[in-house]
């Protein structure tokens, strides 16, 4: 990754982008009274600095009939951390995956279509992984902010 300063035209950009990334360069111009050419340059420069790793969809998982939302806290043993990250990270339903400080411990956020769904992954296939110790499970009842454009 390059070492690369942003500056406020860049946080410009990436504001306007971080909301809608279908924005043209035609719109972004106007929008921030910049010429299409220094647009263009600038976006090209975050994306090879890493800043913008790529541009991604936004998906209503309860427009595709996902209604339970998990959040995982999974206690591992510490040699067969990843291998457990490894291997939950190959099943649909785990769409985040993040290591924490509080141990050799993850937490995992994994959608599912019915609670059954939910238990019968849980029980079957979370507790049959070498490594695996234990599994709280936190129901998600209600969203109250969501910023899906920085990686966490």
């Amino acid at each position: 990754m390059q070492d690369y300063k942003l500056d406020e035209v860049d946080m410009k950009i990436l504001e306007r982008l971080r909301y809608n990334a279908k924005f043209t360069l035609t719109v972004l111009s106007k929008e921030l009274d910049m010429p299409v050419s220094t647009i263009r340059y600038r976006i090209k420069k975050l994306e090879e600095s890493k800043v913008i790793l790529g541009y991604v969809p936004l998906i209503d998982r309860t427009n595709l009939g996902y209604k339970v939302s998990l959040i995982l806290e999974i206690d591992t043993i510490p040699k067969y951390i990843e291998r457990v990250v490894n291997e939950i990270s190959q099943f649909p339903p785990i769409v985040r995956v993040y290591g924490v400080d509080s141990g050799p411990k993850l937490h995992v956020h994994a959608i599912f279509k019915e609670e059954e769904e939910a238990y019968s992954f849980i029980s079957h296939r979370l507790y049959n992984i070498k490594g695996i110790n234990s599994v709280e499970t936190s129901k998600i009842i209600r969203r109250y902010k969501i910023d899906p454009s920085i990686l966490l």
